[in-house]
């Protein structure tokens, strides 16, 4: 199946996402627009600009995945939940009454859900860097995500997209639950270019939450990247903006051979992003490091709990909620720091 070209209008912008009530998100979590995504219209060539990002997109369009309604005030807070003890292996077996939830400092007014080792279904963007600078681990890279949708997806419920990005972000796949299709995409990525990291992430969760959706979901980016991003049209803390806005937890996983200060700088920027987030980031030192990383993000979205709630007070007025969850001594709650009150 050949590669179509199109490129969406108005993606990328971090003031357009928003809190739905439909979607969730979500051990050191670290470790050594608006458009209608149709099969005709992926056949057409179209003018994009946000921000004066390019994005094209080659894509095997399998399903359509129409708008969603935009809700513009916040009823329930949905929350994911990853708990690790001292020697971060996960713990699964806690009761609600065992977290407290504190949103901008007040307790919740009431818990409406509660869910041991989630089996929300899951919608997930893999979106992998096809720079040169992580060329060395290009190939293994592939095998392991299309070894990892294989192991992870639910064909009943689970779906997932394939995204490539250099200086440009690429869409090669569109949101489907065929392992074979997905599959065939990771393996016709290209090899070249710069690195737009953030831009990609802006772009992966739109579109994740741009799915209609009748019940509740968890979005998750899974991010393969070497991390040092040169390109994008946005900075770090919009793309963590819209991640939050979009209820999407991403999941970083550096390929590196580095260790020079310029690394360590990407990695902090990285790690930071996953953490905000609700996601885990995860260094590859290795070819033979991918599989493993994927196997703990594997075991983590098995692992996490699910909560909804009402909060004491949120009016839609845009502002950042801040949110802290504790639980059992010794043991860690690892969340996204927060949400906007939309």
């Amino acid at each position: 199946m050949g590669k179509t070209t199109f490129i969406l209008l108005a993606l990328i912008s971090a003031g357009l996402a928003q809190t739905s009530s439909d979607g969730p998100l979500s051990v050191d979590h670290s470790q050594d627009v608006n458009f209608l995504l149709s099969a005709p219209e992926l056949r057409k060539t179209e003018s994009f600009n946000s921000r004066s990002a390019r994005f094209s997109s080659s894509v095997v369009p399998p399903v359509s995945v129409p708008l969603p309604s935009i809700k513009t005030e916040v009823q329930e807070v949905n929350l994911t939940l990853t708990v690790t003890n001292r020697h971060s292996h996960f713990v699964s077996d806690l009761a609600q009454s065992d977290f407290t939830i504190q949103d901008n400092g007040e307790p919740p007014k009431k818990i409406t859900y509660f869910e041991r080792q989630s089996k929300l279904p899951l919608r997930l963007a893999i979106v992998i860097d096809t720079s040169d600078s992580v060329g060395f681990a290009f190939d293994v890279e592939k095998r392991s995500a299309a070894d990892f949708l294989t192991t992870i997806l639910r064909p009943t419920s689970d779906l997932a997209l394939i995204m490539g990005f250099n200086q440009e972000v690429q869409l090669f796949q569109e949101l489907a639950s065929d392992t074979r299709l997905l599959s065939h995409a990771i393996r016709k990525l290209p090899s070249g270019g710069y690195t737009a990291i953030y831009d990609a992430v802006s772009a992966a969760s739109q579109l994740l939450a741009k799915v209609r959706d009748t019940q509740t979901v968890r979005r998750a980016i899974i991010l393969i990247t070497d991390g040092e991003d040169n390109s994008s049209h946005i900075k770090l803390e919009q793309a963590e903006e819209v991640a939050q806005r979009n209820e999407c937890a991403v999941y970083v996983m550096t390929i590196s051979l580095e260790t020079d200060p310029e690394q360590e700088q990407a990695d902090r920027a990285m790690k930071e992003l996953s953490e905000v987030t609700g996601g885990t980031f995860l260094r590859v030192r290795t070819k033979e490091g991918a599989a493993i990383a994927f196997s703990k993000i594997d075991k983590e979205l098995r692992s996490q709990y699910f909560m909804s709630y009402k909060p004491a007070s949120a009016s839609p007025d845009g502002s950042f909620h801040r949110l802290v969850v504790s639980g059992p001594k010794e043991l860690r709650v690892h969340h996204r720091d927060g949400y906007f009150a939309k």
